[in-house]
C-alpha cells in the first residue's frame, strides 16, 4: 500500500504544482517565467502554497482511496518527509519549472 501511496501523492503534487503554473502565467498573460524570475517566483508560491497543497494531498486521497485509504497517520508522515527539507522541494520545483519550459518551447 505504501508504494502506491507514494505513487499518488507524487502525481498529484505534480498536477498541483502544473496547475498553479499554468494559472500563474495566465494570470500575468505570460508564456514562461524568465530564468532570473524563477527563484523568486519559487520561492513566492511555494510559502503561499505549502499548506493549501497538503491539505489537496489529504483531501485527494481519502476521495481517491475511499475505502482504500491506509489513514490520516500514513499519509501524514509521508507528507512530512515530502516537506521536509523546504530547499530541496524549491530547487526540485525549479528544476522541473525549467524542463517544462524547456520541453514547451521547442516543441511550439
Amino acid at each position: 500500500m505504501s508504494n502506491s501511496c507514494l505513487k499518488i501523492i507524487k502525481d498529484l503534487v505534480i498536477f498541483y504544482v502544473k496547475e498553479n503554473y499554468k494559472s500563474y502565467l495566465i494570470e500575468r498573460d505570460i508564456k514562461v517565467i524568465e530564468n532570473k524570475d524563477l527563484d523568486s517566483v519559487i520561492n513566492e508560491l511555494y510559502t503561499q502554497k505549502k499548506e493549501h497543497l497538503k491539505n489537496f494531498i489529504k483531501t485527494s486521497m481519502k476521495e481517491l482511496l475511499k475505502d482504500e485509504h491506509p489513514g490520516d497517520l500514513i499519509i501524514n508522515n509521508i507528507i512530512i518527509d515530502i516537506f521536509r527539507d523546504d530547499e530541496l522541494c524549491k530547487q526540485t520545483l525549479k528544476t522541473e519549472i525549467e524542463l517544462y519550459q524547456k520541453n514547451n518551447l521547442s516543441s511550439n
